[in-house]
């Protein structure tokens, strides 16, 4: 009975080995690109300040393109890391507000173009062999390349916006805008084999930490993080396979 339970044992060992030992890890590299749409949540150190100053908030749409890398290391998991030139910003419509230190303003829409190159890097959890789905979850960080002009269909200026003695940066064209940004991203979509390469479907959510404006005591706003909806399709073909 023991030499049975042995060999039974040695097998199974022996099985599991082997099956460890067969599956096959990849490296894939490859392209995305698609449509982002970004906000930025703004909330002043006067919050009684907050509802008249600030118009209602729209998702501003813009690019997303770039590089991307997956190595699946395991069943279920692998890390995927993109480079991205994301655009973001945000743009706002006054619409029941009237007076605005005497100048009407009802009507006025105000948008404003942020630039980034962002690195995410994410845990990639996935599903089923050929057909996949999968869900995306880590950290990104960018870097501010440029800012765009400010669109407005009203003429007023940073006075227009001031709360106490303080200018409103975003009426201001040369504001100063932190240059690094970081949040959490966390995407979920499908991934699909075509010819040798894999295409990807995926809706992200990009939550961010950091603020675009200084949000000291003295500033105007305690809070000014960016946040991004991102639709997008990436194509990666594997460059490397191996066996564990």
């Amino acid at each position: 009975m023991r030499k049975i339970l042995f060999f039974i044992f040695i097998s199974l060992f022996c099985s599991a080995s082997a099956q460890r030992s067969k599956f096959k890890q990849e490296i894939q590299l490859g392209v995305n690109g698609g449509v982002n749409f970004a906000k930025v949540s703004f909330l002043h150190n006067d919050k009684n300040s907050n509802s008249r100053y600030l118009g209602t908030l729209g998702m501003r749409q813009g690019l997303k393109a770039g590089i991307s890398a997956r190595y699946i290391s395991q069943k279920h998991f692998g890390v995927l890391m993109e480079l991205n030139y994301v655009e973001g910003g945000w743009k706002e419509k006054f619409k029941n507000e009237n007076i605005l230190n005497d100048v009407d303003v009802r009507g006025l829409t105000l948008e404003r173009s942020l630039g980034y190159l962002e690195l995410p890097i994410l845990a990639h959890i996935y599903f089923g062999k050929n057909f996949r789905y999968f869900f995306n979850l880590g950290p990104k960080f960018g870097v501010l390349v440029n800012s765009g002009d400010l669109k407005t269909n009203y003429p007023v200026d940073s006075k227009t916006f001031q709360v106490g003695k303080l200018d409103d940066p975003r009426i201001d064209n040369n504001a100063s805008y932190r240059k690094v940004d970081y949040g959490l991203s966390i995407g979920a979509g499908i991934d699909i084999p075509i010819w040798r390469t894999r295409t990807t479907l995926e809706g992200r959510y990009t939550f961010g930490f950091g603020d675009i404006y200084s949000n000291s005591k003295s500033d105007l706003y305690q809070r000014s993080n960016n946040q991004m909806v991102a639709v997008t399709m990436t194509v990666l073909l594997p460059v490397l396979e191996f066996y564990r």
